[in-house]
């Protein structure tokens, strides 16, 4: 009598597994088909460039990238194609595993990394936005699995499951469905224009900043890896800084001061916008005190590439 209970226990649980699968095979097929069937939005550009993108130049960083760097002037410059893969809020965990899943199809001519101060701070927002990079998991486990595990020992077992690749990403991908979101080649501009009443020193402690100010040796190896693989793949290298309206002192940040050595020592261009003359306390460049608007960035763009073709004539 027992046996056939616990026999009885045992059935049940195996077909509420199968019910479970089937279930999650059926809406986790159809979340994909969805999400890899976007047009615009965040995940729209990142799939084109993991799947489809071959430019001669590719710009890499957080939203400093993002909307700072105008694709079209670089080709009008430098007749070479080029796609922003900027992404919000995006450091660099995130950024050399994009680099990965590119180069696994392509290796650009070019790519311009937009370094921020503070890279290589910790951050824990840094590792839990890695859950964009689960859609992609199927098609690139060996590229994924080393920089999802620094956040999750179990990601096999989770990304085994459809549903969950892509259960962060739905709400966005049915919001840009119905409101599309227009982007220029990856480029997306801001177009408010600062004035002198609307400034807020940039010098001053952020309350919302998302990082502590201490050395994460994660970030440091992605920041070391992203270069080893640009020269493996004869892919030419720029870090940039971006501007800001505001003078700004960074001489004891040891983020910053630790990529510039890494770059000096690895021999990367570093161009260093930080208190650049050409931007700073122009308020009509800005959008806030962290941003060009599209003025501040057409110029911003123009200038990195007159120093591109300076040094490759």
């Amino acid at each position: 009598m027992i046996k056939k209970e616990y026999k009885l226990v045992f059935m049940k649980c195996i077909k509420f597994v199968i019910i479970l699968l089937i279930i999650d095979f059926v809406f986790g097929s159809i979340s994909k088909q969805v999400f890899f069937n976007q047009k615009t939005g965040k995940y729209a550009r990142s799939t084109h460039v993991i799947y489809e993108a071959n430019p001669d130049i590719l710009i890499f960083g957080s939203s400093h990238a993002h909307r700072h760097y105008i694709p079209k002037v670089f080709e009008e410059k430098l007749q070479k194609t080029c796609y922003n893969a900027g992404a919000e809020g995006q450091q660099l965990l995130y950024h050399n595993a994009l680099q990965k899943m590119v180069f696994k199809r392509v290796t650009p001519k070019l790519i311009i990394l937009n370094i921020d101060e503070n890279f290589l701070y910790k951050s824990k927002v840094a590792y839990d936005r890695l859950s964009d990079l689960h859609p992609y998991y199927e098609d690139y486990k060996s590229e994924l699995r080393p920089v999802l595990e620094l956040n999750s020992k179990l990601v096999d077992f989770k990304l085994f499951f459809k549903s969950y690749q892509t259960n962060s990403t739905i709400i966005h991908a049915l919001r840009y469905y119905l409101s599309p979101q227009v982007d220029y080649k990856g480029y997306r501009p801001l177009f408010d224009k600062m004035k002198f009443s609307d400034n807020v020193s940039s010098n001053k402690e952020d309350p919302d900043k998302e990082y502590i100010e201490e050395i994460d040796d994660n970030f440091v190896m992605a920041f070391k890896e992203f270069i080893a693989n640009a020269k493996s793949n004869n892919v030419d290298l720029i870090f940039v800084t971006s501007p800001t309206l505001n003078k700004v002192d960074f001489s004891t940040n040891e983020s910053l001061n630790m990529m510039k050595e890494i770059a000096e020592m690895e021999k990367v261009t570093l161009i260093d916008f930080f208190n650049s003359e050409q931007f700073m306390h122009k308020y009509e460049l800005f959008h806030d005190p962290s941003h060009l608007n599209n003025d501040g960035s057409t110029l911003f763009t123009a200038s990195i590439a007159e120093f591109i073709k300076n040094q490759t004539n």
